[in-house]
């Protein structure tokens, strides 16, 4: 991966080049955003060119023809330490951070290889629990001369405040639709930039949705969730065990259930969102072509909204996913039809 084919987030790698370029570089840096949208491919360019040994210290960019570059595109390379929860756990678990022969904190303290630095990048920060992140914040407030972390989540709220407040943070949002396309044709994923926006549009500004839309059953799902969504009446028995049943039967337990989750509440939001826009235009808009979710007033739309973002973010607090959809779709309903 080079910065020449990197897609999107440029005012995150023009903050980055100014804080190089002034030797204003922090010691922690707290990545947050959808998944799916770069923020580990940006944190691992980032590591690529402050450990390149072929270019200046002070600028965002490696060569990728040093034997440094070459062992960190073949993920060999000692000085650049990648964390993330084992597949078939829900967390990064304790052993990975303290283990005193290969943990987190015992790797970074280690004499860099080239000579610049250590470079640590923990992904699925979410999963950290208040034991993990305390174990990490001696090494944060004390951190080796010039290593660096990279901790990558979804949101800032998900992690303890003593993390945050020894953290930069960094907000990372959905990339365009026009970038998102660009990167699917890139990637093969696509024939066409038409094909490509097509799947863009649906997919929130990230790649890991895309992925999910080119399997045939997933497009079936989201077509028949959206319809059940806007049926009237609303049915709460059939909506909650339709979500249920395909999260339990049609999706991997742990990781790949909550994200199918997180794309549902996602979704949700989006759909209210389009409602609330037709809502407030609603005198130049035409009847027919509204959502039935715009009939509803102001106050009520916002309630909707709320309550599927608070569902969305108990995903990440480990309450089991039946129990999330069957109090969100409870009160959903109770709230759309008062």
């Amino acid at each position: 991966m080079q910065w020449e084919s990197f897609i999107g987030h440029k005012l995150q790698r023009k903050w980055f080049n100014n804080a190089l370029k002034h030797h204003r570089l922090a010691s922690t840096f707290l990545f947050v955003g959808p998944n799916g949208i770069g923020k580990r491919t940006f944190a691992y360019l980032v590591a690529k060119s402050l450990l390149c040994t072929e270019t200046p210290d002070d600028e965002l960019t490696c060569c990728n023809r040093c034997e440094t570059c070459v062992q960190l595109e073949a993920q060999t390379h000692p000085d650049l330490i990648y964390l993330a929860r084992d597949e078939e756990k829900t967390r990064v678990t304790m052993d990975q951070i303290v283990n005193e022969q290969s943990g987190l904190c015992y790797e970074l303290r280690i004499r860099p290889y080239s000579g610049r630095r250590k470079i640590a990048i923990i992904d699925d920060a979410d999963t950290l629990e208040s034991e993990q992140s305390n174990s990490l914040l001696k090494t944060l407030e004390e951190p080796p001369p010039g290593a660096i972390i990279f901790l990558i989540g979804t949101s800032e709220h998900l992690q303890l405040s003593t993390i945050r407040s020894r953290s930069q943070i960094v907000r990372f949002a959905p990339l365009h639709s026009a970038e998102l396309a660009e990167l699917l044709v890139s990637n093969n994923m696509a024939n066409s930039l038409q094909e490509a926006a097509v799947l863009a549009n649906n997919s929130h500004g990230s790649l890991e949705l895309a992925k999910q839309f080119q399997d045939s059953s997933f497009n079936d799902f989201r077509n028949q969730f959206v319809a059940r969504l806007m049926q009237r009446p609303m049915n709460f028995v059939g909506l909650c065990k339709f979500i249920s049943d395909h999260v339990k039967n049609e999706v991997g337990d742990g990781q790949p259930r909550r994200n199918r989750l997180r794309w549902i509440f996602d979704e949700t939001t989006a759909i209210l969102r389009v409602a609330l826009h037709q809502r407030v235009r609603a005198s130049h808009a035409s009847t027919a072509s509204m959502s039935p979710f715009a009939f509803l007033d102001l106050n009520t739309l916002t309630k909707l909204i709320e309550l599927t973002i608070k569902a969305r973010e108990d995903i990440s607090r480990f309450i089991a996913p039946v129990a999330i959809i069957e109090a969100w779709t409870a009160e959903f309903t109770n709230i759309a039809q008062a």
